[in-house]
Parts: structure tokens; C-alpha cells; sequence
């Protein structure tokens, strides 16, 4: 077979280093217990609970010093309906293209106070932690079949006041992303798009002295492979904040983190072993690794964001307000590097996402209702980063709406349990993606549920 199949071949396996996600873009705002019930309104101003140390360090020093810990449940659901076909238009055959899954998020905080002007904090929690699942058998398999993604955050913060009325805090963070990703690859329908080519003899790919393959399979799994890849990378970054105190009721928060650049390294794998013809031709093509794996690499950047929050106490009342902006200009195309042949030619059409930036608003209150009881509500809108056409089966999210309520019961001075519960309203977008030589056309329907439990306790 001529080296010129390799690029000839219609395989261009997308790898998507972050799978199913619950905001607008892959990140994971389900941290604490606390803010879900107040749809993280407070920000860098609440001076809420612990996790202060993570959502902006500064407000540390209106925290009493304690330990909470929380764990999230977050359910996606996420649809297609429309059409599937090849490039030259013959159906994909194949069940329905739908992702169910719930994740659980454990995170710890803990606030300790070294003298009144000075406090120290420290967080581990998993912002990045998804997965998608549509399988090998949907009609989405060649763009997206199975994914998942693990950040974990471990950092330290500190909280300084320098004024009366002014503290400044930061963080040194420690990031961990570790990230798999599979998609089906067509070689019946790579083999037709090199006979198009000249790179097969005509109906070498049907003559079965040379591959075999039958027609009549076209559009189904039969001969299919299978590509996969892990990777996994840890790398710094910090954030910065001020708090200000206007009045004693009254403060203005600010917060801002840094973008962190990950050069995601692991294994590949490319699988044809199902079926003789798929095996024979992917063989011929030098679409399969020397030793079965190979070595690759993808760059990936989780983005900067900053944010400026707003808190206000009313007696029982608390009122709060948060405005966030996200970089996700960062997250363009996902380029996979490898010197095998094999992984190179099974990757040569980069994924293209090109996103843009996102705003994100929410407002919350707290009400105590007596010395045990506080509840809480709250709104958010987030702007979709991804463009109208680059909405894709991995990333099919709009503008995202979400509506909040918890509460926090005291068992005693030192220790009490929240709960949070949000649900986002139903995200339609329509979407048509071409990748890997098909067609998605039709629209991507997802809802998010979440829910969380934390306990907090005084040290």
C-alpha cells in the first residue's frame, strides 16, 4: 500500500480530552454544599464556610476556623435526534446517541486562623471531573463514543489583612488532569475513500483477494476499530484576591485565576481485531502501532477566569451577588502528537472547538430562620463559550440557566450540615458536525441536576 493512504484515509479520530460537562464550558462548579444552595451568588465575598480558601482566599478572614467537607452528586443527561450519515451520505446505523451518567465530587476545606489579621487555608476538590459515555454502538461513535476527564485541585491560601477595611489573599494550586478518550473508526468506509483516491485498486476494497468487505455492511459496526488514548499531566498555578470591607454589613470581593497549561502525556491504542477485513486493511494502511500502543501527546489549557462578587447583611437576612468572566478563547483546537505513523495518520484532523469568552451572573440570599435553621436560594445565567458551529455531541451546551435551594442546620456551635440542590433548565441547541468523514444533523437536548451534602466543623 502506497505511504500517501495514511492521509487519504477518512479516519481523522477526534480526541476530546474532556468529556460531558455541567456548566457552560468543562468546568465543574459543584464544590460546596453551601454555595450550590445559593447558586455560588457569594463568590470571593461571602466568607461562607471554608471553602473560602478556594473561591477567593481573601474573604479567609472572616471565616471562623473550621473543616468542611462535601460531596456532590451531579446527574447529566444529555440527547441527539436527527440524522447520522457518512459524507457521502449513507445512514450510520447504530442505537440512539444519549449520555446518562452521575458523578460524585468529594472536596475538603479547612480555614485556621494564625493571630486576627493572618489566616491560612488549604483545598482539595476535582473542578475537572466528568465523563461521557455514548458507546461504541450509538450513531455517534465516530465523532464521540466514550470520554472522561479528572482535574483534581490541591492548594494552599492565605488571607492577609493590610487595613482596616482591605485583606488580600491568594493561592498556590497544584493541578492533576488525567483524561481518556475513544472513538470508533470506519475502516470499510476508509478503505472506499482511498479506492476514491486512487491509493486502492478499483473494488480492491470488495475483491476478497485483497480485503473483502461487503456493501451491504455499510453503515453498520461490523467493521469497525476502535482508537483510544490516555494521558495525564500536573502542572502550578495561583489565584489572587482582594476583599473590602465598605461597611460592617457590606463588602465587594475580587478574584482572579490563572490559566494553566497542560501538555497531557500517555498511550494510545488502535484495535481492528473484530473482523478479518478491517484488520487486513488497517495492516496494509499501517494504521496499527508497531507494539500495539504508542506514545502520544495533547495540549490542553484549563482557563483563566476573574470575578467580582458583592455581599450584603440585612439582620437575617443576606443578600449576594456574583460576576464571573472565563477565558475559554484557550480551548481552540486539540492537536494530537505522536511520532508513530499510525496514531499520526489516525489523528490528522485536529478537533476544532475555537470558543470564546463566557459571563457568568448569579444572585442568592440566605434567610436564618432561628438559631439552627438558615435557608437559601439563588439564580444563575452562564454564557455558552461554544459558537452555534462548533456545537458538537461532546459539547452540545447553550446558555445555562440554573435555579438553586439549600439550607444549613446547626447541631451545635461548632458543627452543622448544609445541603444544596440546583437544577438547570433544559439546554436545545442545533448542531451540525462533521468530523472522521460523517455527518451529525439534528439537535443535542441536556439537562444537569445537582446535589450536595457537606458537614462543617469548628477547630
Amino acid at each position: 500500500m502506497q505511504r500517501k493512504l495514511l492521509t487519504s484515509a477518512i479516519m481523522g479520530a477526534s480526541l476530546l480530552f474532556a468529556g460531558q460537562t455541567f456548566a457552560a464550558g468543562y468546568y465543574v462548579d459543584e464544590q460546596s454544599a453551601i454555595r450550590l444552595g445559593d447558586a455560588f451568588s457569594g463568590g470571593a465575598a461571602s466568607a461562607s464556610d471554608a471553602s473560602a480558601a478556594y473561591y477567593g482566599p481573601a474573604s479567609m478572614i472572616l471565616v471562623r476556623d473550621e473543616v468542611a467537607i462535601n460531596a456532590s452528586a451531579v446527574s447529566v443527561s444529555s440527547r441527539f435526534s436527527g440524522d447520522a450519515t457518512t459524507i457521502g451520505g449513507a445512514k450510520i446505523n447504530g442505537t440512539a446517541a444519549k449520555n446518562s451518567s452521575t458523578d460524585v465530587l468529594p472536596s475538603l476545606y479547612f480555614v485556621k486562623h494564625l493571630d486576627p489579621d493572618l489566616a491560612i487555608g488549604g483545598f482539595i476538590n476535582a473542578p475537572y471531573a466528568t465523563a461521557s459515555e455514548f458507546g461504541k454502538q450509538s450513531v455517534a461513535r465516530y465523532q464521540a463514543a466514550d470520554s472522561e476527564i479528572t482535574g483534581i485541585d490541591i492548594g494552599a491560601s492565605f488571607a492577609l489583612r493590610v487595613h482596616e477595611k482591605v485583606t488580600i489573599g491568594g493561592s498556590l494550586i497544584a493541578q492533576y488532569l488525567k483524561a481518556k478518550t475513544g472513538v470508533a473508526v470506519d475502516a470499510q468506509a476508509a478503505c472506499m475513500g482511498a479506492e476514491a483516491n486512487g491509493d486502492v485498486p478499483i473494488n480492491g476494497c470488495t475483491d476478497t483477494a485483497m480485503f473483502g468487505f461487503n456493501t451491504s455492511e455499510l453503515g453498520s459496526n461490523t467493521y469497525d476499530g476502535y482508537f483510544e488514548m490516555e494521558g495525564h499531566n500536573t502542572v502550578m498555578g495561583i489565584q489572587l484576591g482582594v476583599l473590602v470591607e465598605l461597611t460592617d454589613n457590606s463588602r465587594i470581593g475580587f478574584n482572579y485565576r490563572t490559566e494553566m497549561k497542560h501538555s497531557l502525556a500517555g498511550d494510545a491504542t488502535v484495535d481492528f481485531s473484530n473482523n478479518p477485513s478491517s484488520q487486513g486493511f488497517a495492516t496494509a494502511a499501517g494504521l496499527i502501532p508497531a507494539n500495539g500502543t504508542a506514545k502520544g501527546r495533547v495540549e490542553m489549557t484549563t482557563p483563566e477566569s476573574a470575578s467580582i462578587s458583592y455581599f450584603h447583611q440585612l439582620n437575617d437576612l443576606s443578600l449576594q451577588a456574583d460576576f464571573t468572566y472565563t477565558d475559554w478563547t484557550s480551548f481552540n483546537t486539540l492537536d494530537i502528537e505522536s511520532h508513530d505513523p499510525a496514531i499520526q495518520a489516525l489523528t490528522s484532523e485536529p478537533k476544532v472547538h475555537n470558543w470564546r469568552e463566557s459571563y457568568r451572573i448569579a444572585v442568592g440570599a440566605n434567610y436564618k430562620l432561628d438559631e439552627k435553621v438558615t435557608v437559601r436560594g439563588g439564580m444563575a445565567f452562564d454564557t455558552t463559550p461554544i459558537k452555534s458551529q462548533y456545537v458538537q455531541p461532546d459539547f452540545p451546551f447553550g446558555n445555562y440557566k440554573a435555579i438553586s435551594l439549600g439550607a444549613t442546620y446547626s447541631i451545635s456551635q461548632d458543627t452543622a450540615i448544609d445541603m444544596g440542590i440546583q437544577h438547570t433548565l433544559k439546554q436545545e441547541r442545533d448542531m451540525y458536525s462533521t468530523a472522521s468523514g460523517t455527518v451529525l444533523d439534528g439537535k443535542m437536548t441536556t439537562e444537569v441536576t445537582s446535589f450536595s451534602l457537606g458537614l462543617r466543623v469548628a477547630i
